[in-house]
């Protein structure tokens, strides 16, 4: 055979198969999805670490999402700016949930994410206080309306104590730091990570004790009944990404509480304090009803409120999506 002939061959050949290849290559490539913008206020703290993953990964876009975090400064302008539409989920704790002033909102429950034990006493021990009964006849520092006020006033009727004869002063988280540290307070109920500034700057001095007492705070992805029905496909994003997430979290505990830590800014010292307080699971279990059924009376009972009956919560729930992703995980009774 003529050897230029042969050669053309071989050219032939190479282009054809590069060619092919080339093909198949185009034709395996998918086509860029466009993602949908949607805006989530993951709230603050160690808390939505399942959020915090889920963005560091890459899942929310896996699930055809562009996530903006946008942090509300409280939890009452959080809930504000949910029914405002001003985001289009919010990650909120089940205290803030049950508030009166929300009742007949129509804000859905699509998923909780952790379950946190973060409320302690601290207490001086130059003020005497040794042991949890020293707490009666001090004067005592709280953040008027939070759950950790609800958390004090349960704290010491199991612990059989006394507030006849106990000074309250109420004061936001922050001043309940330097109050403590001063000595203008005996002893301070409030949360993480004020707890461990507190403990922090009063070194041996301070005295600490958990008040969550088996009940613990329920953090869930929360929206309105307008964006479930509106956008249903989005809610199904969202929770399809923070389950990988929780997968992720269970399987890499060390790396997701590096991307925590980076995320919200504290220090490795912290977050070895802080990490065990948190469970990361997502279900929606019936002791998140029973827990915002406590807290509605207890607020009733403590006239914070000119409501006199507890709500159908079971009607605040949207579990249908979660069912169908994660069955096992929803346990209310409805």
């Amino acid at each position: 055979m003529n050897k230029n002939l042969i050669i053309g061959i071989i050219v032939i050949g190479i282009i054809l198969i590069g060619g092919g290849a080339w093909y198949l290559q185009s034709a395996q490539k998918p086509t860029p999805v466009p993602l949908t913008d949607i805006t989530i206020d993951p709230g603050k703290g160690v808390q939505p670490t399942l959020l915090l993953v889920a963005r560091d990964q890459g899942y929310f876009t896996q699930h055809g999402l562009n996530v903006t975090f946008i942090e509300s400064p409280s939890a009452v302008v959080a809930m504000q700016n949910l029914l405002d539409r001003k985001f289009d989920i919010g990650y909120i704790n089940e205290y803030s949930l049950s508030e009166p002033a929300l009742f007949n909102k129509k804000l859905r429950v699509i998923g909780m994410l952790s379950q946190s034990d973060t409320s302690f006493v601290v207490g001086r021990k130059d003020r005497g206080i040794i042991q949890i009964s020293d707490l009666e006849g001090k004067k005592i520092g709280v953040s008027k309306g939070s759950i950790v006020e609800y958390f004090m006033g349960r704290f010491f009727i199991l612990n059989s104590l006394s507030m006849s004869n106990t000074t309250v002063i109420y004061l936001p988280p922050a001043e309940l730091v330097d109050a403590i540290v001063k000595g203008d307070i005996d002893a301070a109920f409030s949360f993480e990570p004020y707890i461990y500034q507190m403990r922090r700057q009063m070194g041996e001095n301070a005295v600490v004790w958990p008040v969550n007492l088996g009940q613990h705070s329920y953090y869930s992805l929360v929206c309105t009944d307008i964006t479930l029905k509106e956008h249903p496909e989005i809610a199904e994003a969202v929770l399809a990404s923070v389950l990988e997430a929780e997968t992720y979290v269970k399987s890499h505990p060390e790396e997701a509480k590096k991307i925590a830590r980076k995320q919200i800014n504290f220090d490795d010292q912290y977050m070895e304090q802080d990490w065990p307080n948190h469970h990361f699971s997502i279900g929606l279990s019936q002791s998140l009803i029973t827990t915002m059924e406590d807290e509605t009376r207890w607020r009733i009972s403590n006239n914070m409120t000119d409501e006199t009956a507890v709500p159908d919560f079971t009607e605040y729930i949207s579990p249908d999506i979660l069912s169908r992703l994660k069955p096992a995980s929803v346990t209310i009774i409805r």
